[in-house]
């Protein structure tokens, strides 16, 4: 079963020039849609919802580049989809500058208030709290980074006024959006379960006591005053009166000051040089660097498979084999090491060496391997942390946009769980990202978690934007996708299907999805992957069949020239190209 290969990935830095798995699902999923695939001899687009695709497109035909299309489209997302992303969520870009040829990494993750400290989810007695209470407290909620993050993409990178970005939105929350399917049936299940209480929330979603059905007309008027303020001003989120109630909203519900101005003010973007590895002597695969865990995990997790397998047939078994083995045997490695890089030394380099993963994949064999996997031992670490068990990430949206001067973003943003937090105010929902730390600092022998709560510090993600180079250097593929901690195997699915069995990005896009998160190996349900749970029983798997809803974004360049685009059928974007 096991063919090494004598090539695998070398990681590199691209310079400016160039445990175990609990099975808590990220948002709901609510069916399959049909594929939405676009072809633009110049320029593409790819949001999971479609009036954000309408806005970047209309910004692009108004002289906008790529970046700015992004940034309008993240806006209009807040508000047709609020329950994956907004602006109190945060999130991670992958920009490359076609005149330049320069590709930079943004960090725009949450950051935890100076108060905070690695008991921060602990009970008096030291009992860590369950995910849906610590998700629902005001001790969640992370300072949020978007704003800060699209005005630092605007700032470096924009071509069109800011405020000319945010008329989009603004324009639709005034007049008004229609409730969709997805939207409708995520806020029943909250509604449901008795989150949904806030008044604000019911006068925005709601006809008195029932959720606005699918089709009807929503307005959200306080949205629309909140982005007048700032497109006036995009440091009004984090020196105004709005940053004054945001702050008194979770202090008052804590019951306690848990923020201070001053954590608002001093939030900062982190820009980053990509982290790239070299795929097969063919591709160079670019990613995101810690705060977030899913670009190192992405690129060990191919590395680990192409050493073990160079099959070309989707039919066959060990293909599948193989990747929830080099799935497993990454998730160990980034479930121990990865953390913010500020708080945690990173062995970023180490995990993608070329022994190293040489080193992992031979524990490979023709048996499953049983988990928890232990991590590995890289160079790099100042330390053997304890591994962080439960992989938590929820509720996110992923778009890719191509100008028709070459440039092209990739761009994953968040807010947690469906909904963030629940808290809503202004407008928008409040995120829960701190959720993403650890809720336990150490392991029962004391050893501490890499990823624990600590004041100013990020929580770990899983946001994985990808852009794959060609050996000529050009952009060949721009992906990313929501999921949670199954970010990480639905991105590298995507381009192990589209770089190796050379599917079209439509057909990689809605095959079915397959993770195993240092845990069971999972397979979505009612698809045909689910057929094989018997045969890979029988290779020693343990195998669940589950909903995994992703919401990947994807855009090839034509080798005749052009960009194909394609939205994922599980939730309800649409790609357009021009």
């Amino acid at each position: 079963m096991k063919k090494l290969l004598s090539i695998a990935l070398a990681v590199t830095y691209i310079s400016s020039a160039l445990a175990v798995s609990a099975t808590i699902q990220p948002e709901a999923a609510t069916g399959m849609t049909t594929t939405s695939t676009a072809y633009g001899k110049h320029q593409m687009v790819v949001t999971n919802n479609p009036a954000a695709s309408q806005a970047a497109q209309a910004i692009l035909n108004q002289g906008g580049n790529a970046v700015d299309a992004a940034i309008a489209a993240s806006f209009v997302l807040g508000l047709t989809e609020p329950q994956s992303s907004g602006i109190g969520g945060g999130g991670y870009a992958l920009t490359y500058t076609a005149k330049s040829k320069k590709m930079f990494a943004y960090d725009g993750r949450e950051v935890a208030p100076k108060s905070a400290n690695p008991n921060w989810f602990l009970s008096e007695s030291g009992v860590p709290a369950d995910f849906m209470s610590a998700m629902l407290s005001p001790k969640s909620v992370g300072v949020p980074g978007e704003i800060a993050l699209l005005y630092r993409l605007h700032k470096e990178q924009g071509k069109l006024a800011w405020a000319k970005l945010l008329q989009p939105a603004i324009d639709l929350a005034d007049n008004g959006f229609p409730m969709s399917k997805r939207l409708n049936n995520l806020l029943i299940i909250d509604n449901e379960k008795g989150i949904l209480n806030d008044p604000g929330i019911k006068a925005v979603y709601f006809n008195g006591d029932k959720i606005k059905p699918i089709g009807a007309t929503v307005f959200n008027h306080d949205y629309t005053l909140t982005l007048k303020q700032i497109a006036q001003d995009p440091n009004y989120f984090y020196h105004s009166k709005l940053t004054d109630d945001i702050i008194d909203m979770i202090n008052t519900k804590a019951k306690k000051q848990l923020y201070t101005k001053s954590d608002f003010t001093n939030y900062k973007v982190q820009r980053y040089n990509g982290i790239c590895s070299s795929y097969k002597n063919k591709y160079q695969i670019c990613s995101v660097p810690p705060s977030t865990s899913g670009g190192v995990a992405v690129l060990e997790l191919l590395g680990i498979y192409s050493n073990n397998y160079n099959g070309t047939n989707i039919n066959d078994i060990n293909w599948i084999y193989n990747f929830s083995q080099a799935s497993k045997l990454a998730f160990a490695d980034r479930n121990q090491y990865l953390a913010d890089p500020r708080f945690v030394k990173q062995p970023v380099i180490g995990l993608l060496d070329n022994s190293y993963i040489k080193q992992r994949s031979k524990l490979v064999t023709n048996h499953a391997l049983n988990t928890p996997v232990s991590a590995g031992v890289p160079n790099g670490i100042d330390k053997k942390y304890a591994p962080q068990t439960i992989n938590q990430e929820h509720g996110t949206t992923s778009l890719a946009v191509v100008d028709n001067m070459g440039n092209a973003i990739t761009m994953t943003i968040t807010v947690e769980h469906q909904f963030g937090s629940h808290i809503f105010t202004h407008g928008f929902f409040l995120n829960n990202q701190l959720t993403d730390f650890s809720l336990s600092p150490a392991d029962k022998a004391g050893r501490l978690v890499a990823n624990r709560v600590e004041a100013k510090k990020r929580p770990r993600s899983s946001i994985a934007p990808v852009i794959v180079f060609d050996n000529k250097k050009n952009v060949y593929l721009l992906t990313g996708a929501p999921g949670g901690s199954q970010i990480i195997c639905y991105v590298a699915k995507n381009l192990i299907q589209v770089l190796d069995f050379k599917m079209n990005i439509a057909d990689a896009v809605a095959s079915p999805n397959l993770c195993a998160a240092n845990g069971p190996l999972m397979l979505e349900e009612t698809s045909a992957l689910a057929l094989q749970k018997p045969a890979l029983e029988k290779m020693g798997e343990k195998v669940q069949v589950v909903p995994m809803p992703s919401g990947v974004a994807s855009i090839i360049r034509n080798e005749s020239g052009g960009w194909f685009g394609t939205a994922d059928p599980r939730r309800e974007g649409i790609a357009l190209g021009d």
